[in-house]
C-alpha cells in the first residue's frame, strides 16, 4: 500500500492526544461543609491524579478512530505490485508530409528499433495519428504482436494534431494504471505543425516523458494549389486557384485560371465534369516539377455560380421600385457587359423562366399568395437568392399565418409584428460578417444605421435563419435562410418614400451591391480540407449516405459529419451525399499546411516539447493518482473511522449512565 499525500501521515503524532487526555484528567470532586460526619460512610481515597487507564476500551476507540481518519486524508492506493510497471506509448505521425519518400519508412525502422529495446516487462503501446488518433496496438508484452500491428501503420492524407496525438497517449495510461510511463515521438516535426500553443496541447496533460525522434530528409521543392474560386467571366465558367512553389529561397505564388465549358473539353492538368444534380466536380493540378507527388492534384465540387443577372419585380401599387432599380443600377455599373437587370410587373410563374437570374428583388404587400410564395422556394431551393422587402400595406396576419403552415416553412421568419418603436428609429446591431453583407465598408455601415425608418417590421426568425440586422431596440431586422442550395432574405421595411430615408440613402445601393455580390458566388466551398466539420442544413439524426470514388458507400447520421469527419472522409476526392431527398457532391483535399516543404531544426523540436512537458507537470493527471480516485481504499477508512466514532459514544454513553444510576457509589 502507498499514499498519494504521504505527509499527513505526520498527524499520526496525534494519536498521543487520547492517551494523554486519559492519564492526565482530573476527577475533581466536590465539598460539601457537614457539621457531623457521623453520617457518612467510608470510602476509598480518590485519586486526582491516576496512573492507570480506567476506560481502556474507550482509549483503544478514540485512538483507532483517529488513525483512521489520518490514513485516510492520506490517500491510500492499494497498488498490488503495479507501482512498478513500465510503459512504452509509441506515437507516430501520419499526416500527409510523412508520404514523401523514406519518411514513412523510417519511422516503422524507429518504431521497431524501440520494440527491440524493450525490457523484461516493459509493455508498450502503438498509436499512429494525423487529424485523429487510431491505437494500431494496445499495451502488451508480446512484442510479436506489437511488430505485426505495426504492419499497418502508414501515412494518411491528414494534418498533423500532436494534441489528438497525446490525448490518445493519456487515455492509454489512465487505463494502464500507475508506473512509470515514456512517449516515444516520432515525426517529421514540420515547422507548419509546431505553431499550435503548448497551453492548447496539454489540455489532457500526461505524467510522462517526450522523447522525440526526427525522421525523414527535407525535399528541395514542391508545389501545389490552394485558393480556388469559381465565377463567370468572358468564356464563360472560369475556376481559378493559385499555385504556390516552396523551395529553399522561400515561396512563390502564382494564380492561374481555367475555363470550363463545352468547348475547352479534357486537358492535361483539368478534369471536370456536370452531375446529374448540376454541380460542377473535377480536378485541377499543379504544373511546376517537384518532389513531392502526393499534394499535387487539387479536387472542386461547387454548383455552377449564377448570370450575372437581377429581376427586380416592380408590383402596383408600390412606392419601393425606383429606390430599388436606381440602387441595383448602381450596384453593379462597374461590372462586366454580361450584367442584365431585368423588371416585371408580375412574378414569372415557372421556375424554368426564373432560373437565368441570381438574384430576384421585390417588395411585399397586401396578402401571400401561395403560388408566389412555392415558386420562390423551388427558386431558392435551385441555388437562387430572393430578397424580400416589407412595405407598409402588408397583412401581417396573412403573412403570420401561413408561415405556420407547411407551405410557408420556406420562409425564414415564424411571425412578423409592426415596430413598437416610436417616431424615426433606426438599425443597431449589425452582423457584418454575415455573407450577404460582407461587401459593406465602414461608410457603407454608418450610413446603414443612419438612415432613418418610420415604418418597420419586428421579425421573429425561425430557428435555422440568421439574424443580419437588429432595430435599435435589437429586435430583429434583418433575417436570411439557408433554403436548399439559395437563400432567403426579408428586410423588415422597404425604401418606399412613406417607410422612411432608406430610399434616398447611400447605404441602400451599397446593401444591394453587397446583397448581389454574395448572390453570384458560390455558397458552396470548392473544396474542403480532411478533417473539416460538415454541415447540410438538416437534422442531426437524419441519415446520410457517403459515397467515394471507387464505389464505397458508408451509411452515417447527419452529426458525425461534425464529429469525425476525418474517418467518412479520409482521402482527397469527390464524394456523394445523398439525403433527405437530396444529393450533392463535396470535394476533399489534403490540408494545405502540410505540402510545405520546411523541416523544424532540433532546437526548435526540443524547446517545443519542453514547453509541453512543463506545462504538463503543473497539470498532469498522475495516473496513479487518477486510479486512486477511481478507487475506494480512502472511502473505506473514513467509513471505518465513522463507525468506530459510533460505538465509542454508546459506549461513553452508557458508561455515564452506570456512574450516575442510584445505589453507585460517586466519589
Amino acid at each position: 500500500m502507498s499514499f498519494l499525500a504521504p505527509l499527513t501521515l505526520i498527524g499520526l503524532a496525534l494519536l498521543a492526544l487520547p492517551v494523554l487526555i486519559h492519564l492526565l484528567v482530573r476527577r475533581r470532586g466536590k465539598r460539601l461543609d457537614l457539621p457531623s460526619l457521623r453520617f457518612l460512610r467510608e470510602t476509598p481515597s480518590f485519586r486526582l491524579y491516576p496512573r492507570h487507564v480506567r476506560q481502556p476500551l474507550l482509549l483503544a476507540l478514540r485512538v483507532a478512530a483517529l488513525a483512521l481518519v489520518i490514513i485516510g486524508l492520506a490517500r491510500p492506493f492499494i497498488s498490488f505490485g503495479a507501482r512498478q510497471s513500465r510503459t512504452r506509448i509509441i506515437l507516430i505521425d501520419a499526416s500527409l508530409s510523412m508520404r514523401t519518400r523514406g519518411r514513412a519508412e523510417a519511422a516503422r525502422e524507429q518504431s521497431r528499433a524501440i520494440l527491440n529495446r524493450l525490457g523484461a516487462g516493459e509493455s508498450a503501446c502503438l498509436i499512429s495519428f494525423s487529424t485523429g488518433a487510431r491505437v494500431l496496438a494496445e499495451p502488451t508484452q508480446d512484442r510479436e504482436a506489437l511488430m505485426k500491428a505495426l504492419q499497418s501503420y502508414e501515412a494518411t492524407s491528414g494534418a498533423v494534431d500532436y494534441k489528438a496525438g497525446l490525448a490518445a497517449a493519456s487515455a492509454v495510461l489512465q487505463e494502464v494504471g500507475p508506473g512509470t510511463a515514456e512517449i516515444d515521438l516520432i515525426s517529421d516535426f514540420q515547422e507548419s505543425g509546431l505553431t499550435e500553443r503548448p497551453s492548447e496541447l496539454t489540455r489532457t496533460a500526461i505524467a510522462a516523458r517526450i522523447v522525440p525522434y526526427a525522421v525523414g530528409s527535407q525535399i528541395e521543392r514542391n508545389a501545389f494549389l490552394t485558393g480556388e474560386s469559381l465565377g463567370r467571366g468572358a468564356k464563360g465558367i472560369e475556376l481559378s486557384a493559385t499555385e504556390i512553389v516552396s523551395e529553399p529561397e522561400g515561396q512563390a505564388g502564382a494564380r492561374r485560371a481555367w475555363a470550363i465549358d463545352a468547348s475547352d473539353g479534357s486537358r492535361p492538368d483539368l478534369e471536370w465534369r456536370t452531375e446529374a444534380n448540376g454541380q460542377i466536380t473535377g480536378a485541377v493540378k499543379a504544373n511546376a516539377p517537384d518532389d513531392f507527388d502526393a499534394d499535387d492534384q487539387r479536387f472542386f465540387a461547387s454548383a455552377p455560380p449564377k448570370s450575372n443577372r437581377t429581376l427586380l419585380v416592380e408590383a402596383e401599387p408600390s412606392g419601393a421600385g425606383p429606390y430599388l432599380r436606381a440602387a441595383l443600377e448602381s450596384a453593379t455599373a462597374e461590372r462586366a457587359s454580361g450584367y442584365a437587370l431585368d423588371r416585371r410587373k408580375e412574378l414569372p410563374m415557372s421556375v424554368d423562366e426564373l432560373a437565368p437570374y441570381a438574384l430576384v428583388v421585390l417588395a411585399l404587400r397586401g396578402a401571400p399568395r401561395l403560388a408566389e410564395v412555392r415558386l420562390l422556394s423551388e427558386y431558392a431551393r435551385a441555388g437562387g437568392t430572393v430578397w424580400l422587402c416589407l412595405s407598409p400595406g402588408i397583412d401581417v396576419e396573412s403573412w403570420n399565418a401561413l408561415a405556420r403552415t407547411t407551405q410557408g416553412r420556406a420562409l425564414p421568419f415564424v411571425s412578423l409584428a409592426r415596430t413598437s418603436l416610436a417616431g424615426p428609429f433606426g438599425f443597431g446591431a449589425i452582423d457584418s460578417d454575415a455573407p450577404a453583407l460582407r461587401a459593406l465598408g465602414e461608410s457603407a455601415l454608418s450610413a446603414l444605421r443612419s438612415a432613418r425608418v418610420r415604418a418597420g417590421y419586428a421579425i421573429t426568425p425561425r430557428e435555422d435563419a440568421f439574424t443580419l440586422a437588429r432595430w435599435s431596440d435589437a429586435t430583429p431586422a434583418f433575417v436570411s435562410a439557408q433554403t436548399g442550395m439559395g437563400a432567403l432574405l426579408v428586410l423588415g421595411t422597404s425604401p418606399e418614400r412613406e417607410a422612411g430615408e432608406l430610399g434616398l440613402s447611400p447605404a441602400l445601393p451599397a446593401l444591394a451591391a453587397s446583397i448581389f455580390k454574395a448572390s453570384i458566388n458560390p455558397r458552396e466551398p470548392l473544396s474542403r480540407a480532411i478533417g473539416e466539420a460538415v454541415t447540410l442544413g438538416v437534422s442531426p439524426s437524419t441519415d446520410v449516405s457517403v459515397t467515394d470514388a471507387s464505389g464505397h458507400t458508408t451509411r452515417t447520421k447527419a452529426r458525425e459529419l461534425a464529429r469525425r469527419s476525418s474517418d467518412i472522409f479520409p482521402e482527397p476526392g469527390i464524394y456523394r451525399l445523398e439525403f433527405a431527398g437530396q444529393q450533392r457532391f463535396l470535394a476533399f483535399n489534403a490540408p494545405g499546411p502540410e505540402s510545405t516543404r520546411a523541416l523544424a531544426t532540433s532546437e526548435e523540436i526540443n524547446g517545443y516539447l519542453a514547453a509541453i512537458e512543463s506545462k504538463s507537470a503543473s497539470g498532469a493527471i498522475n495516473p496513479m493518482e487518477e486510479a486512486e480516485r477511481r478507487g475506494h481504499a480512502w472511502r473505506l477508512f473514513l467509513c471505518a473511522a465513522f463507525i468506530l466514532l459510533l460505538a465509542e459514544m454508546f459506549l461513553a454513553t452508557r458508561a455515564r449512565q452506570r456512574i450516575a444510576a442510584p445505589g453507585e457509589d460517586y466519589g
